[in-house]
C-alpha cells in the first residue's frame, strides 16, 4: 500500500483518522499500531513478522539497559551519560544492534551474495545454487531497524528514558506515516510526544496541505518524468539529446517522489498530532557533494553522523565516553 494510491486514500486513511480520535488516547497507540501493522502487512504479512521481532527484542533490550538488569518496576530511570555501564548493559545494547544489522543485512544482500556465488561457480565450471531460496526485502526495513536501534543507543547513552509500555514502543517503531519511506525518526527527538501531544485544527490543516503537496509532487510531476525515462532507457538505440533528456527526467523522477513522499509523511504525522523532523532541503540546489549530502535524506545522514561516524571517531569529535 502506498500513500498515492486509492485504496489508502479514499479507504484506509479515512478509517484510520475516524478510529483513531475516536478513540481515548489511552487507546490511541494502540489503535495505531494496529492500523501500521495492517498496512505494513498489506502486500506480504509474513514482513510483519520481521517488524515484530526486531521491536520485541530491542522492547527488552531497551529495559534491561533502563533497569540495570531485569527488575522493571515503576519508572525507568534516565541513565547518567558519564557513568559507567554494567556488563549486562553493554550486552543488551550489543544485542539489539547486532540483531537489527543482521536482519537488515541479511535481507538487503542475500540475494546478492548467492548471485555472486553463482557467477563464481561458473568461472569455476561448479555447479551454481540455483536451488537456493531467493528472498524478497521488507519494504522500509532500514527505516526500521535504524529507528529500533536509536532507541537502545538513546537509552544506553542517557538520552532518554526507556519504555515499560510495549505498546507505546510498537507504536513508535511502526508508524506507519514515515514505516516505509523515512523520515527515520530518533526516540529522543519523539519520546515527549509519545508521552503528550497537542490536537488542534491548524495543525490537521497543515498535515493536509503537506499531504497535498507530496501528493501533487508525486502525481504530476514524478510520474509523469518516469514515463519519460523508461522510454528512454528501454529503448535499444537512442540519440544523444535523447539520452539526456532521459537522464534529466529521471534525475527530477527522484527527486519529486522523495520529496514528495517526505512531504505525505510529515502531514500524515501531523494530522495524527506528531511532529516529524524534517527529512529533504531542496538538495539540487547544493554547491557540493557534502551539501547534497546533508539536504538530500537528513534523517538518515544525520543518523549514520551520530550513531557510526563520531561514535567511531569521525573527525576526532567522538561523543562522551561512557565506558
Amino acid at each position: 500500500m502506498v500513500f498515492s494510491s486509492h485504496l489508502f486514500l479514499y479507504y484506509f486513511l479515512p478509517l484510520a483518522l475516524l478510529l483513531y480520535y475516536a478513540l481515548p488516547r489511552r487507546w490511541q497507540h494502540g489503535m495505531l499500531t494496529v492500523l501500521s501493522y495492517l498496512f505494513y502487512g498489506w502486500a506480504n504479512p509474513l514482513f510483519v513478522l520481521i517488524l515484530l521481532t526486531s521491536t520485541i527484542i530491542d522492547y527488552f533490550c531497551g529495559l534491561v539497559i533502563a533497569f540495570g538488569g531485569f527488575r522493571w518496576r515503576g519508572e525507568a530511570p534516565m541513565q547518567d551519560p558519564l557513568a559507567s555501564r554494567t556488563r549486562l548493559q553493554r550486552t543488551a545494547v550489543v544485542i539489539s544492534v547486532c540483531t537489527n544489522l543482521s536482519l537488515l543485512g541479511f535481507f538487503k544482500y542475500f540475494n546478492f551474495a548467492v548471485d555472486n556465488l553463482n557467477a563464481l561457480a561458473t568461472a569455476l565450471g561448479l555447479p551454481g545454487l540455483e536451488t537456493v531460496l531467493r528472498i524478497t526485502l521488507p519494504l522500509g526495513i532500514s527505516f526500521y531497524t535504524f529507528q529500533s536501534m536509536s532507541y537502545t543507543i538513546d537509552v544506553y547513552r542517557g538520552h532518554a528514558r526507556g519504555l515499560r509500555n510495549f505498546v507505546d514502543f510498537a507504536c513508535y517503531v511502526s508508524m506507519f506515516p514515515q514505516l516505509v519511506a523515512g523520515p527515520i525518526i530518533r526516540f529522543s527527538e519523539i519520546a515527549d510526544q509519545l508521552a503528550r501531544r497537542g490536537y488542534s485544527v491548524t495543525k490537521f490543516a497543515r498535515g493536509v496541505a503537506f499531504i497535498s503537496l507530496g501528493l501533487a509532487k508525486k502525481i504530476l510531476l514524478a510520474n509523469p518524468c518516469g514515463k519519460i525515462a523508461d522510454v528512454a532507457f528501454d529503448s535499444g538505440a537512442i540519440a544523444t539529446l535523447d539520452a539526456w533528456y532521459g537522464a534529466a527526467a529521471y534525475t527530477f523522477q527522484i527527486y519529486f517522489d522523495f520529496s514528495g513522499y517526505s512531504d505525505m509523511a510529515i502531514g500524515l504525522g501531523l494530522m495524527l498530532g506528531f511532529v516529524f523532523p524534517k527529512n529533504f532541503d531542496s538538495p539540487y540546489l547544493s554547491q557540493s557533494i557534502t551539501e547534497f549530502w546533508r539536504r538530500w535524506h537528513i534523517s538518515l545522514s544525520s543518523w549514520l553522523r551520530d550513531y557510526f561516524y563520531i561514535p567511531l571517531g569521525g573527525n576526532r569529535k567522538g561523543g562522551p565516553h561512557v565506558r
